[in-house]
């Protein structure tokens, strides 16, 4: 049975854009780190303005990041919530709700940078994908603007 869990872990992380390019043995020692927790719907499980110490994958359910009754997006499965938590310990941005049931991994800060110690590889998959999301940003700015 953990054997079985760990390989689904690692299926659901090759999914995820984060991770999707990396081996796949840095993926089973993300997998063996990750937790999961089944959250109801209509629960708040990131609150604006906390210290945050994880990032969050949506395995299965749907959830919308907000600032109050202000939506900015849903995410479903396979997608991650959370992930400058990983990086450093700064305070979330906006509030992410559960639209319904939903099951997340979590990741934490301080297993995953033990990890990044050993796999540099992961760091730089990282690093990519926030700057794909920051010029991305940025041209959704730019459009604003326009």
């Amino acid at each position: 049975m953990l054997m079985e869990f760990l390989i689904d872990k690692v299926f659901s992380l090759k999914t995820v854009s984060v991770f999707e390019n990396l081996p796949e043995a840095s993926l089973l020692d993300i997998a063996r780190i990750m937790e999961y927790e089944e959250i109801p719907a209509g629960r708040e499980f990131i609150k604006k303005g906390e210290i945050g110490d994880c990032m969050y994958i949506i395995k299965s359910g749907r959830v919308k990041v907000h600032d109050g009754e202000s939506e900015f997006a849903q995410l479903g499965e396979n997608e991650i919530v959370g992930e400058l938590a990983l990086l450093t310990p700064i305070p979330r941005t906006a509030s992410v709700s559960t639209l319904e049931d939903s099951l997340v991994y979590i990741i934490g800060r301080d297993y995953f940078m033990d990890l990044l110690y050993e796999k540099s590889e992961i760091l730089s998959e990282i690093i990519q994908v926030l700057i794909r999301r920051i010029i991305s940003l940025n041209d959704e700015i730019a459009k604003l603007k326009a």
